[in-house]
């Protein structure tokens, strides 16, 4: 679908690329044939050294550039004659492919080569960066966050959340939701009675051996205004492999521009890994826990700050305790912890409990001698709130190789709505 004639009269309109997040004016997009047959036959492929920059980092993947259709920057394309040099006046409509002859306005980002529909060229691009250390269960999160908000927390809230390319439908279907809630091509019955369909995630691979981790999910939010209108803005979720985070910093920090230019942070916690949680006599590990060794959260909360030109950072960041389920049933009977965790809710979900729960987790925290941890968030990154959640809830399995029930979620949604409302979105 061509771009409107307002939207071509703003060619020098700033575009966030919801993929890497570089800026770029409207007439600096690329465009690229997309015609079927045109796309197959390899002997028209040409080189193309942007997207061989993006999949393969600044290294250039030993040497090797990579191969795709037809593509070119409008503005160099002599073909165009004294036109080309117009573009920031008026954006051209389509090009042909000197190939197979047919019109494309199929736009490409300029720095990456990501495909960007009309959408966001239209729509400031937002995002949410998801982080920690390993074993927080990042990846579940994620999954479990996403079929919350597309099932039950839109509807509830009045938005709808729809994956801005079918690539991006396919890749969460077969990467994020068939190893948590099954996949599609067993019977309704069969899937239903059988949980040996559903496994949990493995490890998020590392950005040095995939660096298709850098590539984020990306949906668009629709949420009816009260004059009746449709208010619409892109949202990007990250998911940073827990190995980067710890063991290649320098790494992530040079490639993983996402978590310096993120709208929202939500900084994703296991108690469990904290001493004194862990050996509460009440608490039963898993084997894979019970090996896990102790976090350190004030050197991630550090680390974190020196994504950052300068402190404190103006954006706003959750901290979510994770595994709810687990360590709330532990503390005291009468806080919204302990009844949340037990899935004996007194209140509903809203901003009050929030407050509630923020309040409670700074507590804990305290009691389990975060006190450092505690303090540098609060001179760092003055704009924060905590949270409580379980991705799983009581599904979890015992061990990490039974098979894993349905996911029974507890306020896995509460810190991304929060991230939201202060990125102006809901």
């Amino acid at each position: 679908m061509p771009l409107d004639l307002l939207t071509r009269l703003s060619p020098r309109r700033q575009i966030c690329c919801p993929f890497c997040f570089e800026r770029f004016a409207a007439y600096e997009m690329h465009v690229r044939c997309n015609d079927h047959y045109c796309k197959s036959d390899f002997n028209r492929m040409m080189p193309d050294p942007v997207l061989s920059r993006a999949l393969n980092g600044r290294s250039g993947g030993g040497g090797s550039t990579l191969r795709s259709p037809w593509w070119v920057d409008p503005r160099s394309d002599e073909r165009r004659g004294i036109r080309r040099h117009l573009d920031w006046m008026i954006l051209p409509a389509s090009l042909d492919c000197p190939h197979c002859g047919r019109p494309t306005d199929y736009h490409l980002c300029p720095r990456c080569h990501s495909h960007l529909p009309d959408t966001v060229v239209t729509l400031d691009a937002g995002h949410i960066a998801i982080f920690g250390p390993q074993s927080v269960g990042k990846t579940t999160f994620v999954t479990v966050l996403l079929h919350e908000l597309d099932h039950r927390v839109g509807p509830e809230q009045g938005f709808i959340l729809n994956p801005l390319t079918d690539e991006i439908r396919d890749r969460y279907d077969r990467e994020y939701h068939e190893p948590i809630y099954g996949g599609g091509q067993f019977g309704v019955g069969e899937e239903r009675n059988d949980p040996t369909f559903r496994r949990g995630h493995s490890a998020t691979p590392s950005l040095e051996t995939h660096r298709g981790v850098l590539q984020p999910l990306i949906y668009s939010l629709t949420k009816r205004a009260p004059s009746g209108r449709r208010k619409s803005a892109l949202i990007s979720f990250f998911d940073t492999a827990g190995e980067d985070w710890e063991m290649n910093i320098d790494l992530l920090r040079a490639e993983g521009r996402y978590l310096s230019a993120a709208r929202g942070l939500l900084f994703l916690i296991d108690p469990l890994r904290i001493r004194e949680v862990a050996h509460d006599r009440r608490l039963h590990l898993t084997e894979k826990e019970s090996r896990v060794p102790p976090a350190d959260y004030l050197t991630d909360i550090r680390k974190l700050g020196s994504f950052f030109r300068k402190l404190p950072v103006k954006t706003p960041l959750a901290i979510c305790l994770n595994k709810l389920d687990r360590w709330g049933r532990n503390l005291e009977p009468g806080t919204m912890l302990h009844e949340w965790a037990g899935g004996l809710p007194e209140r509903p979900a809203d901003e009050a409990l929030d407050q509630t729960i923020h309040d409670e987790v700074q507590s804990a925290l305290r009691r389990w001698g975060a006190l450092g941890f505690l303090e540098s968030v609060a001179m760092n990154f003055p704009n924060h709130q905590f949270f409580a959640c379980s991705a799983l809830g009581d599904a979890a399995p015992a061990r990490e190789d039974l098979p894993q029930p349905l996911p029974s979620p507890l306020l896995v949604e509460r810190p991304v709505l929060w991230l939201l409302k202060q990125q102006g979105v809901l």
